[in-house]
């Protein structure tokens, strides 16, 4: 797996192309694919019959659900790990609903038909069939310390996702990440051939997410941490092959120690040209983008070398 090149951003297709398709949805990856952009990130939960799906939420999101007859979902509460597959696959998740705060984000998202929420073995299979040498596939185990009942436990979670990995031939190309470390330790000690990135949030609120990183937090096991600069090295001592930061909370100095670590940074989630500049800047590794065509425009208006 080559997780950087030296002068060279890596594009990484977020949920697929959210800001053009649906989000990971198989079309949205198959449109990364044929516009050669070999890096993508996306979502792993689990069902209530342990099969591993490609879905960001704990529960099904009414911006951009639909039940069997065609209507918006209006349940806030339906838990992926309450439902079957076969319950799941009667969903449809291809168009957001434009009414809703969430569908406002992105306005030209294009719609499609009969989109179901896929099976990791599904995407597996996509990607097995587009497979080069800059091929990277960051699959993001959705995990929280917060709340029960929403995910078997890391243990489990992690042998269910590790057995699909092992059913592809793309171990070398897949490296796992997780908000929740207790994931990543169980790669750690039953799966080390599997490469492990941290991501870490900072900020003080967020959309669905808030700060992981502060003293003991549950979320990074609850290690002491004090202040930024010690994070890079907090990551490579266990064992981290790459950062995954939350691109305003990163500055050019902690990429240089992140650098210094050997520990390459690729930030989430870049949509604006000047914030992609910055990053580059910045001298990130590299970029989740909902646009990754536009970031790849960018890149060659820009002369950057990109991968």
């Amino acid at each position: 797996m080559i997780l950087s090149k030296p002068n060279h951003i890596k594009i990484y297709g977020h949920r697929g192309a959210r800001g053009d398709l649906p989000e990971n949805t198989l079309e949205s990856f198959k449109y990364l694919f044929d516009n050669a952009i070999n890096a993508y990130e996306t979502d792993i939960l689990i069902t209530k019959d342990l099969i591993p799906v490609i879905t960001h939420d704990f529960r099904l999101d009414p911006s951009l659900t639909k039940d069997e007859e065609g209507n918006w979902i209006t349940d806030e509460n339906i838990k992926i790990f309450d439902l079957t597959y076969e319950a799941i696959s009667k969903f449809d998740v291809g168009s957001l609903n434009k009414l809703t705060r969430y569908g406002r984000r992105f306005v030209n998202q294009r719609s499609l038909e009969n989109q179901k929420i896929p099976k990791l073995s599904e995407l597996l299979d996509l990607s097995s069939k587009n497979i080069s040498e800059n091929l990277l596939i960051n699959l993001e185990i959705k995990s929280t310390p917060d709340e029960e009942n929403l995910t078997p436990d890391p243990e489990d979670t992690v042998r269910l996702v590790v057995k699909e990995i092992n059913k592809s031939n793309l171990k070398d190309k897949i490296i796992i990440s997780s908000f929740d470390w207790r994931t990543l330790t169980e790669i750690k000690n039953h799966y080390p051939e599997i490469s492990r990135a941290y991501l870490t949030y900072q900020q003080k609120t967020g959309v669905k997410i808030k700060n992981t990183i502060y003293n003991r937090s549950p979320w990074i096991s609850y290690l002491p941490f004090f202040e930024n600069y010690e994070l890079p090295k907090i990551i490579k001592s266990q064992g981290g092959e790459a950062w995954h930061p939350y691109h305003k909370d990163i500055t050019k100095k902690l990429v240089e120690i992140s650098h210094q670590e050997d520990l390459p940074v690729n930030v989430w989630t870049v949509n604006k040209e000047y914030d992609m500049l910055k990053m580059v800047e910045y001298g990130v590794d590299g970029i989740m983008t909902d646009y990754p065509l536009r970031l790849k425009e960018v890149c060659e208006k820009e002369n950057i070398n990109w991968f």
